[in-house]
C-alpha cells in the first residue's frame, strides 16, 4: 500500500511538472510573439519591408511568423540552400578534382570547376612535371562546362570585382589576382605587389604616395574593353588591398602553369584545347573536398564556392558540357520532392547575386528544417556557418549580447537587401531555425542592428 501511494505520488508530481513545463512554454512562446510584435513597430519599416519565420526544432513547432510566404530576394543565404542540396545530392565524400597526365612528349591538365585551386596547388602540379625537360603540346581540357562566365541575372557592372568572376573549368587563385599598394617617399609613386605574379596581366601605377591634393585611392581593371590592365590611381597614404578578377580565367590559368613549368625548365612549345584522353598517365590529382568548399561558402560567403555547386549538380546529369541551368534543374526538383512547397519562387542561381532569384522566408525555414533532418549534412552546415561575434560575416555583431556565440547563421547583402538566417540557442537549450529577409533598405547597418536584436530575442 505504502509502494502504491509513492508511486501515486511520482505519478502525480511528474503530470504537475509536465503541465507547468507546458504552462511555462506557452506563456514564454506567447512572451515571444509580443516581443516579436513590438520589434515590427521600429521606424525602419517605415520604408522598408521584413519577413521573419522562427520554428522550435527541439519541439518541431512554429514559434514565429511574419509575412512567411512574401518573395523576398536572399542574397548570399541563398548558399545554405545550395550548399544543402550539393551535399544531399552529391554525397559528404565528393571532391571536386583537377587532374594533371601525361602521354608521351606532351601533357594534359583538366580542370573541374575547383574553386579554390591556390597558387601552392599549382606549385605542387608542376613540381610533378619534373625538370628540364620539353613539352611539345599542353593540352588544356576545359569540356567540363560550358562557356558561360556568369549567372543569370548578375550585374554587368559588377565584373571587376572578385565577387563575380569570369567562372571556368580552371580557377586559379578564384580566377583573381591579390593586389597590394603600399605608400613610398612624399609625391613617389607608391609600390605595387600582386600575386601570383604573370605577364597575362600589367600593372599601370599612376598613383602618388601621401598627396593630399589627389583623389582617393582606386584600384581597377579596364573592364570595359575586356583588359587584364590593372591601374592604380589616387592617393596612396596607407597599405591598401583589393582582388581584381581576370578576364579569360582560363587562360589565366593555363599562362600562370607554364611560366611556372618554365621556371622549372620545362618548355612548352604548343597549348592547345581539347578533351584528354582516358589513356594519359595521372602525374598529379589535386582533390577537393566538398566539405571544404561548403566551409568557404558559408564562413567567407564566396560566390564561386557556391557556383560550383550548381555545375557539380548538374553534372549528375552525366552530359559534357554542363549547363548552368542544369544544376538548377536539380536545386529545383529537390524542393519541389522534399520540400512539398508551392511552385511560387524562382530560383536562377547559387549565390544569391542573381536579380532573377526570389523565395519566401517559409521556403529558406523548410530548407533549414531539411539539413537539421540530416544529421551528417548539418554538422557540415553548423560547422562552416559564421557564429555571433566570433567568426566569419558575423563576427563584428552581437558582441557582449546574449546571442554571442549562440547563432550560427549566413549573412546576405546587396544593394538594399539584408538577410539571415540560421540556427540560434535558446536559453532552454532548445535550437531554433530562423529566417529574417529585410527588403528595401537603404542603410544595410540598420537592418543589421534589428537583426541584431531579434537574434537577442531568441537566445533570451
Amino acid at each position: 500500500m505504502h509502494f502504491e501511494n509513492e508511486k501515486q505520488f511520482l505519478m502525480r508530481y511528474f503530470s504537475t511538472l509536465l503541465i507547468l513545463f507546458s504552462i511555462y512554454s506557452v506563456v514564454g512562446a506567447q512572451n515571444f510573439k509580443v516581443s516579436m510584435d513590438s520589434l515590427l513597430m521600429d521606424k525602419l519599416f517605415i520604408d522598408s519591408d521584413v519577413s521573419v519565420a522562427v520554428y522550435d526544432l527541439d519541439e518541431n513547432r512554429p514559434l514565429y511568423s511574419y509575412r512567411g510566404e512574401k518573395m523576398c530576394r536572399p542574397a548570399s543565404v541563398l548558399k545554405v540552400l545550395t550548399a544543402g542540396v550539393a551535399l544531399e545530392r552529391l554525397g559528404i565524400d565528393y571532391t571536386m578534382n583537377t587532374t594533371l597526365g601525361r602521354q608521351g612528349s606532351n601533357l594534359f591538365v583538366k580542370g573541374e570547376r575547383d574553386p579554390l585551386f591556390s597558387e601552392s596547388d599549382m606549385d605542387a602540379m608542376v613540381s610533378a612535371v619534373g625538370d628540364s625537360s620539353t613539352v611539345d603540346t599542353l593540352f588544356v581540357d576545359c569540356t567540363f562546362m560550358d562557356s558561360i562566365y556568369w549567372g543569370p541575372g548578375w550585374s554587368w557592372d559588377d565584373t571587376p570585382w572578385e565577387f563575380q568572376p569570369y567562372m571556368s573549368p580552371l580557377m586559379l587563385n578564384g580566377g583573381c589576382v591579390d593586389v597590394v599598394v603600399k605608400p613610398s617617399q612624399k609625391g613617389e609613386a607608391p609600390m605595387v605587389e600582386c600575386s601570383p605574379v604573370s605577364t597575362y596581366y600589367s600593372v599601370a601605377n599612376e598613383a602618388v604616395s601621401h598627396d593630399a591634393t589627389q583623389k582617393k585611392l582606386t584600384i581597377m581593371r579596364d573592364w570595359l574593353e575586356n583588359s587584364n590592365v590593372i591601374r592604380v590611381r589616387g592617393n596612396c597614404n596607407a597599405v591598401r588591398g583589393d582582388k581584381m578578377n581576370m578576364f579569360r580565367s582560363e587562360k589565366f590559368f593555363v599562362t600562370v602553369m607554364c611560366e611556372k613549368l618554365a621556371a622549372h625548365g620545362v618548355e612548352v612549345r604548343n597549348v592547345v584545347y581539347a578533351p584528354m584522353p582516358d589513356s594519359v598517365q595521372v602525374l598529379h590529382l589535386k582533390q577537393r573536398s566538398i566539405i571544404d568548399v561548403a566551409g568557404e561558402a558559408l564562413l567567407e560567403s564566396n560566390n564561386l564556392c557556391a557556383e560550383s555547386f550548381v555545375y557539380h549538380l548538374g553534372a549528375l546529369y552525366g552530359h559534357r558540357p554542363v549547363a548552368h541551368k542544369d544544376g538548377m534543374k536539380i536545386i529545383n526538383g529537390f524542393l519541389d520532392f522534399n520540400l512539398k512547397m508551392p511552385a511560387r519562387y524562382e530560383i536562377a542561381d547559387g549565390s544569391g547575386l542573381s536579380l532573377y532569384t526570389y523565395i519566401s522566408a517559409d521556403i529558406m525555414l523548410q530548407m533549414l528544417k531539411k539539413i537539421y533532418d540530416n544529421k551528417a549534412v548539418y554538422d557540415i552546415i553548423e560547422q562552416g556557418l559564421p557564429i555571433s561575434g566570433w567568426t566569419g560575416t558575423l563576427k563584428g555583431r552581437m558582441a557582449g549580447t546574449a546571442a554571442e556565440r549562440k547563432i550560427r547563421a549566413k549573412t546576405g547583402t546587396v544593394s538594399g537587401i539584408c538577410t539571415l538566417a540560421g540556427y540560434a540557442e535558446a536559453r532552454n537549450g532548445h535550437t531554433l531555425a530562423f529566417v529574417v529577409f529585410n527588403q528595401g533598405v537603404l542603410s544595410a547597418r540598420q537592418a543589421r542592428q534589428w537583426q541584431n536584436k531579434v537574434c537577442e530575442l531568441l537566445c533570451k
